[in-house]
Parts: structure tokens; sequence; C-alpha cells
């Protein structure tokens, strides 16, 4: 990522989130619906635990770029899910943190206004291997094709399209060299 957000920019999209959370469960008290309330306190410990998951990967470039996605692409309704059981690949963090900042920002270029998008994210890590897949639903319209991983890369790159949802995954495994 050419540009990264200061620590006061993520500060202020964590907090803003936090109010958001705090605003609907007020809302959700103000009209007697604790079972609401109950169910948006839930939602929020869960995301809370897969965005800390992330730092088991050890790959802090990532988990970043992965924490802040939906910031920079508001474009897109955003779920996280988190698996990590061991470290993935230090060194394939900035190198595959740089290769989706490019995937999306092409990605980006060919979103409707109009249109509604969602995101949804699995990461896992096992063994010394490690995946991002990314579902994507909504119109993506490409004038080009996906960037392509280059054939040096420490991780591979696949992508199809089913049902009108575009399916990618970033995936490597730590090798010692």
């Amino acid at each position: 990522m050419e540009e990264r957000l200061s620590a006061q920019e993520l500060l202020k999209y964590s907090r803003h989130d936090h109010m958001n959370t705090l605003h609907l469960i007020r809302m959700m008290l103000d009209l007697g619906k604790e079972d609401g309330v109950r169910q948006a306190i839930d939602d929020a410990v869960e995301k809370a635990r897969h965005e800390s998951a992330l730092g088991a990967m050890d790959m802090p470039g990532l988990a970043v770029w992965l924490l802040t996605f939906g910031w920079r692409f508001p474009e897109y309704e955003v779920s996280l899910d988190v698996a990590t059981d061991g470290p993935g690949d230090r060194e394939a963090d900035a190198e595959a943190e740089a290769f989706l900042e490019e995937l999306f920002s092409v990605l980006q270029d060919g979103l409707s206004p109009y249109a509604e998008y969602g995101a949804q994210i699995r990461v896992k890590t096992e063994s010394g291997a490690w995946s991002a897949t990314f579902t994507l639903t909504g119109p993506h319209q490409l004038q080009e094709g996906l960037a392509e991983a280059s054939p040096d890369a420490r991780f591979t790159f696949h992508h199809s399209e089913e049902d009108g949802q575009l399916m990618m995954t970033v995936a490597g495994r730590k090798v010692d060299r």
C-alpha cells in the first residue's frame, strides 16, 4: 500500500465504528428490543475476536490491510472470518499486501455507484500455510483482467466466477530458506 493510514486516522475510523455500534445498541434499548441489544453486543464481540486473531498470522502488513479494508473500500459491506493456527509467512507479508492493494484498486475502478457490494473475507493459517479468500458479490465490471501474481511471488492467486460471485484466493506457505 503506497499510502498508509496514520495512527490518528486509524483511531478515527475505529472510534466511528464503535460509536455506530453504541448508537445501534442505544436505539434498540430505546425501542425495548433486548434481544436485538444482546445480538448487537454478541456481533461486536465476535467481530473483535476475529480482528484480534489476525495478529496470530504474524503478517502485520496484511493484517492491517484486512482490518482497514472496509474503510478504504467503503463500497463493500464486509464480513471477516479468521481462523489462525499459528503464523503465516512474514516474508510474504509486504508482497501480498501490495498485490491485494493493486487488485482491489483495479476492482474499485469498475464498481457502480448504484449497486450493492459485499465482501466476505476468510483468513486461515495452518502449519505455516496461509490464505485469504474473498467472496465478492455485486456487479464487477472489469475493463481489463484481474492482476496476476508474478511467477516468483511467495504466494499464489486464483480466481473464478460462480453464480454472480467473484471468488479470489491469495495463498502461500512459509518455506525455510
